[in-house]
């Protein structure tokens, strides 16, 4: 089993936490450390990592049939409520009145668990800084899985991308007027945008219809999976104003799309 996601989701807490005593725990950046397969036993090994771009290469490559993809990511509300449900959304009438008479959140409550994002450092008890948090958490990102995995010479031009795609969450894509405002060409582009979607920071949701060459030519909608990261790239500094702001329709429907992800992904499907 392979458990992938972002950087910061708690993949490895995850795992170690269901493991309790009875597996061992090995880190794979010890080079002299090997696992061999040499048992047909499934499940054996679990793996973990953030860094998909070499991670799901080799997993293709080598172990194409053999191993469970898992993708994790930032809690959702039902999980830091401690209301966890094993089934994913569908809005179906019987689940849509369920929801209705559960409990609401007022708007400033709301947008505080929007601006505030996802990430499992943000909701312990010794919580960490928000703004230090995502000025590394965004240093890490451009350094370590951008830079050295996908050869990105000019790391301020992809911040300048990067920045771009949160003011544009929740509409539709256009690559072009992306890599006008990045001063980038739209090879460039186009390559950036799997980027991000690979490592998990955007989720591209592509259009529906029941003619499938329509499905293929018309243009998906660009969404943030962490919210909390888009209200800090684009310099909301507070709920407040992000609820008050232009972007706080976008972001709200860009919350609910991750809220829905996280209910299949994290159920496994």
């Amino acid at each position: 089993m392979l458990l992938t996601g972002p950087r910061q989701t708690g993949k490895t807490t995850f795992l170690r936490h269901l493991a309790g005593e009875e597996r061992s725990y090995a880190t794979l950046d010890d080079p002299m450390l090997r696992a061999v397969d040499n048992e047909p036993q499934a499940g054996k090994f679990w793996l973990t990592g953030s860094q998909q771009f070499h991670l799901m290469k080799g997993v293709t490559e080598s172990l194409a049939g053999r191993v469970g993809v898992v993708n994790l990511v930032g809690f959702s509300q039902r999980e830091l409520c401690d209301t966890p449900s094993a089934e994913p959304f569908l809005p179906i009438p019987e689940v849509m009145k369920q929801r209705a008479e559960s409990r609401q959140f007022l708007l400033p409550e709301l947008y505080r668990k929007i601006w505030l994002g996802s990430f499992p450092a943000l909701h312990q008890e010794n919580s960490a800084d928000h703004d230090l948090f995502y000025s590394s958490y965004v240093q890490t990102y451009l350094q370590r899985d951008v830079r050295d995995l996908a050869n990105v010479g000019d790391e301020s031009a992809f911040l300048r991308f990067l920045r771009s795609c949160a003011a544009r969450t929740g509409q539709m894509l256009n690559i072009l007027e992306l890599c006008r405002n990045s001063d980038i060409n739209h090879a460039t582009g186009k390559r950036w945008l799997s980027i991000l979607e690979n490592s998990g920071i955007v989720y591209l949701l592509e259009p529906w219809h029941t003619n499938i060459n329509k499905r293929v030519v018309k243009n998906p909608k660009l969404y943030f999976l962490d919210t909390g990261l888009a209200a800090w790239l684009t310099d909301w500094t507070s709920p407040e104003t992000l609820e008050a702001g232009a972007m706080s329709g976008a972001i709200l429907e860009s919350w609910v799309v991750s809220e829905i992800i996280k209910s299949w992904w994290h159920n496994g499907k």
